[in-house]
């Protein structure tokens, strides 16, 4: 029973990011709305209402089937372009931006409700022509006709409507917002849960655990918390998980530890837990929001993109996404009611998360003084946070870290000028025993 709830786990994410999930669902919503239509087209009641209304009912078979085929034939043309604005989105994003946005693109409800809406329209047509006998002055459903002209109009209104929101799926600004305040509401929900704990439990002492090995390869992306947690609460167990979201597992690798040894049936049922996919989506967890907008502005800077500006946006964005970092702990449990916390695991830490989101944009800009300056400048401005002793540390290291990469890759006396002075802020800021050191100006111009 608990490989087939895990599999039905896995299998509603796959199909909830599925670009054909909302178009079937809206698709076979329209079917039904065509039998019922053709349920009541003929009853007597409406029947003798038609003959009292005049306005918009189509009285010849030839022209019901007219129009009904012309809406098929419009709206078609309309969908088969429609879908191909989306592949030169997804082209241009995967291009330009990053083929890590693709997957949030494609799952956009939006644009699948509105391909939907333009596929039931054209199965109710379908459907309805079917039910038109040839020659017949009396068999003719009018009235479903005259909804298929109202989601014809309807169409055209989602036409308009979808190569605007298209036009700007393609801009880069709004991609990044997009991202920028997926992750920002994770970690506001992280916070909130973070807030509704009294006290934060420590991680228990698993050192002499045994140890539970992948039984698969893949990236960890998921975990079932519903019913890992059922599973430890009936076998009376504690677990710690050895692997950060995000992170590439192979076979065999430890990953996670159990409070005591379980027999194998129990040890599969937790692993079937663990779901593993390629897909990243910012709103599962607010790690991959980070590295999408890291990997959106490594892109910029590549000579291809040449987009220093985009850049500096997005370490603008990363830099108040750290700061709501900042509060949160690196130690995550799933709570459970009226009991102690029996799954444990830890977020990555301040100094991985810098490394993995500022580190890439450091290499690739390493030659851009002004990518350069708002890294330091980004890193200063949490400073200014309230910081735990090791987060202080931890920025100070990656301040050290851009000093080290200008002082390499920098000649120019003003850009290091400049740089210097920031320094000597954070300098100020840090008040640390161990300054960060200045780059050495080879030349300076007297006034």
């Amino acid at each position: 029973m608990s490989r087939f709830s895990n599999f039905i786990f896995r299998a509603y994410q796959r199909i909830l990011h599925s670009l054909a999930f909302y178009p079937t669902l809206i698709a076979l919503g329209f079917f039904a709305m065509c039998l019922a239509t053709m349920s009541i087209e003929y009853q007597p009641w409406l029947m003798a209402l038609k003959q009292h209304v005049d306005v918009g009912l189509v009285r010849n078979a030839d022209n019901a089937r007219l129009i009904l085929g012309t809406l098929v034939a419009g709206i078609l043309t309309l969908m088969v372009f429609s879908f191909s604005m989306v592949m030169v989105v997804l082209n241009n994003a995967a291009a330009a931006l990053s083929p890590r946005v693709v997957p949030g693109l494609i799952s956009d409800k939006g644009h699948q409700k509105t391909l939907g809406f333009y596929l039931g329209t054209i199965l109710y047509s379908l459907l309805l022509i079917t039910s038109i006998e040839q020659n017949s002055s009396t068999q003719v459903p009018s009235l479903g006709v005259l909804i298929a002209l109202c989601l014809g109009i309807a169409c055209l209104g989602l036409f308009v409507h979808f190569i605007h929101s298209i036009s700007r799926s393609i801009q880069v600004e709004y991609i990044l917002n997009n991202l920028y305040q997926t992750t920002l509401h994770k970690l506001a929900a992280r916070e909130a849960e973070i807030a509704n704990i009294e006290h934060l439990p420590s991680w228990p002492e698993d050192e002499h655990w045994p140890e539970v090995r992948a039984n698969r390869s893949g990236y960890f992306k998921e975990l079932n918390l519903k019913r890992i947690n059922a599973i430890l609460c009936e076998h009376d167990l504690q677990m710690t998980v050895m692997i950060h979201r995000g992170f590439f597992v192979m076979a065999g690798r430890p990953l996670f530890k159990l409070n005591r040894k379980v027999d194998s049936k129990t040890a599969n049922a937790l692993l079937d837990c663990f779901d593993f996919f390629v897909e990243e989506y910012a709103h599962a967890h607010y790690l991959f929001g980070f590295t999408q907008i890291s990997e959106i502005a490594v892109k910029a800077l590549s000579p291809g993109i040449n987009d220093p500006g985009t850049a500096i946006t997005a370490i603008d964005m990363l830099s108040v996404l750290f700061s709501k970092r900042l509060p949160l702990p690196d130690l995550d449990i799933a709570q459970l009611e009226n009991e102690s916390p029996r799954l444990f695991h830890y977020e990555l830490s301040l100094d991985g998360l810098l490394l993995l989101v500022f580190g890439p944009i450091r290499n690739y800009g390493c030659s851009d003084a002004s990518v350069l300056f708002e890294l330091l400048l980004a890193l200063k401005n949490l400073l200014y946070h309230p910081l735990r002793p090791q987060q202080k540390i931890d920025l100070l290291r990656h301040v050290r870290s851009v000093q080290e990469t200008a002082d390499r890759h920098l000649s120019n006396s003003r850009d290091r000028e400049a740089l210097n002075q920031l320094l000597e802020r954070i300098n100020q800021t840090s008040d640390s025993l161990q300054p960060i050191a200045l780059l050495a100006v080879p030349y300076k111009a007297t006034s």
